[in-house]
């Protein structure tokens, strides 16, 4: 009788654990496209202070500063926030666009200067945090600029639909997020076109070959309580 009880057992605790192992595979699955419902931005804290005018008031958030020396006018930045869009996971996507007014000035020059972002992924509340865009200003004589992004998104965890996500903050890109940089060197004289790029990836999920394992080893506690039961 107690070979007969372990043996029921160690079939019951086989197909319990299978039924965990399925229920591990199929429940909460990786979504292909994340819905952002709104992108967002706005300029603040301009070093050295009073160094730059700020208008956030429309589309694009702008930033200018400098005494032009050209008719093209001050040196500045722009910023368009993408419009609500699906964000694929695992893929590099474009959070809007950047544009650097590289002009000939005078004056007080930006050093850096905050962006206040936020996104918000379909009713989740918004992931928020300060980007920092360190400027270096050139002289005027055909001498690129710099404008280096720091970002605190890194990793940043979030949750849809019952699976585990991660935001990324990757940078700047010229090329559509084929290469994509922190440093944007931007020529002078010139309106400076990039987007910035995010990435969302799934948290880590168990390996195949973990699976295969806890599989293994259900299969193997079934076949001891077997022999057991032979004896």
């Amino acid at each position: 009788m107690r070979h007969d009880w372990s043996w029921k057992a160690a079939t019951k605790c086989f197909a319990v654990g299978l039924l965990v192992l399925g229920l591990t595979v199929g429940l909460a699955p990786v979504v292909g496209a994340i819905p952002i419902n709104a992108v967002d931005g706005t300029w603040q804290d301009a070093l050295p202070g009073g160094a730059a005018t700020i208008d956030n008031s429309g589309i694009p958030r702008t930033a200018r500063w400098g005494t032009p020396i050209a008719p093209t006018g001050q040196s500045g930045y722009n910023w368009t926030p993408a419009a609500s869009f699906e964000a694929p996971t695992g893929t590099p996507f474009s959070l809007g666009t950047f544009n650097h007014l590289n002009f000939p000035i005078t004056g007080t020059l930006l050093t850096s200067i905050n962006m206040n972002f936020s996104m918000t992924i379909d009713a989740l509340a918004p992931l928020t945090g300060l980007f920092q865009f360190t400027h270096n200003e050139t002289p005027n004589l055909g001498t690129p600029d710099v404008v280096t992004i720091s970002s605190p998104f890194l990793h940043t965890p979030f949750n849809y639909l019952g699976t585990d996500y991660f935001f990324s903050m990757l940078g700047f890109s010229s090329d559509g997020g084929i290469t994509i940089v922190t440093d944007f060197t931007t020529q002078e004289g010139l309106e400076n076109i990039a987007g910035l790029y995010g990435v969302i990836t799934p948290a880590a999920i168990p390996e195949p070959a973990t699976m295969l394992l806890l599989g293994s080893g259900l299969i193997g506690l079934a076949g001891f309580a077997r022999r057991r039961f032979k004896k």
